[in-house]
C-alpha cells in the first residue's frame, strides 16, 4: 500500500459543502465555460474547390465544442 493512501478519503464519506459562495463560484465558472465553447462553436473554415470559395463549414473544434455544450445541457435560469 503506498503511503499516500493511509490519508486517502473515501468520495462516499468526504464532506460536501454546498455554501453559497461555492455554488455562486462554481455557476461563475460554468458559464464562463459555456461562453467559451459558444465562442467556438462559431468557428469556420474556408473551403475551397477548384481554387475557388465555395462555402465555410464548421472547424473540427467547433463540433467538440457544440458536443460538448450539449452535454452540459441548456441554460437552467
Amino acid at each position: 500500500m503506498d503511503e499516500w493512501e493511509n490519508y486517502a478519503v473515501p468520495l462516499y464519506k468526504s464532506p460536501v459543502t454546498t455554501d453559497k459562495l461555492s455554488v455562486e463560484k462554481l455557476q461563475e465558472q460554468l458559464n464562463t465555460a459555456k461562453k467559451a465553447l459558444t465562442e467556438i462553436t462559431s468557428t469556420r473554415q474556408e473551403i475551397y474547390r477548384g481554387g475557388t470559395l465555395v462555402g465555410l463549414e464548421a472547424t473540427e473544434d467547433a463540433k467538440i465544442a457544440y458536443d460538448a455544450l450539449a452535454a452540459i445541457g441548456g441554460d437552467d435560469e
